[in-house]
C-alpha cells in the first residue's frame, strides 16, 4: 500500500514538474500582450546589450514564431509524460494554436496593440517546427545514449 501511495505521489509530481513550465510560460506571454508598448517594459539591461544589426530588425513574425515554438515544446513535453509521441505531437500543436487565438484575440482588446492572423499563423508554424526538430533531436539522442550503453 505505501509503494502505491509513493508511487501515486511521483507521478503527481512528475505531471507537476512539466506543467509548472508551461503555466509560467504562458503567464509571461499573456502578461507581455496585455503591454501597449512591450519593448518600453524590457529590462534595461537588455537594451544595453550590443546586438548585431540584424537582431534588431527582426521580423515580428519570427519573434512570435519562435515565442511559440518554445511553448509548443514545453507543452510536447508535458503531455509526453501521459501520452503516446504522436498524441503528444498533436496535442502540443492544437494547445499552441489556441493559445495564439486566444492571445491574439487579448490583444485585441488592449490599447496600441491590435489582432493579427498572421501573428496566430506565424505562432502555429514555429509550434509545429519546434517540436518536430525537438522529437528528432531527443530521439536521435535517445537512441545513440542507448548504443553507448549496450
Amino acid at each position: 500500500m505505501l509503494y502505491q501511495v509513493s508511487q501515486t505521489a511521483a507521478k503527481k509530481w512528475l505531471l507537476l514538474q512539466y506543467w509548472i513550465p508551461v503555466l509560467i510560460y504562458c503567464s509571461i506571454i499573456v502578461y507581455l500582450s496585455s503591454l501597449s508598448y512591450p519593448s518600453h517594459s524590457l529590462p534595461s539591461f537588455l537594451l544595453k546589450l550590443p546586438l548585431p544589426t540584424f537582431l534588431l530588425n527582426i521580423s515580428d513574425k519570427l519573434i512570435h514564431g519562435v515565442e511559440y515554438g518554445i511553448l509548443g515544446i514545453l507543452l510536447y513535453r508535458a503531455f509526453h509524460q501521459s501520452h503516446r509521441t504522436i498524441t503528444s505531437i498533436s496535442l502540443a500543436v492544437i494547445c499552441a494554436l489556441a493559445f495564439g487565438i486566444s492571445d491574439e484575440f487579448h490583444q485585441w482588446f488592449v490599447p496600441h496593440r491590435q489582432a493579427d492572423i498572421w501573428d496566430v499563423f506565424a505562432d502555429t508554424i514555429g509550434a509545429t517546427l519546434f517540436v518536430f526538430v525537438w522529437v528528432l533531436i531527443t530521439k536521435k539522442y535517445a537512441s545513440f545514449h542507448q548504443l553507448l550503453n549496450d
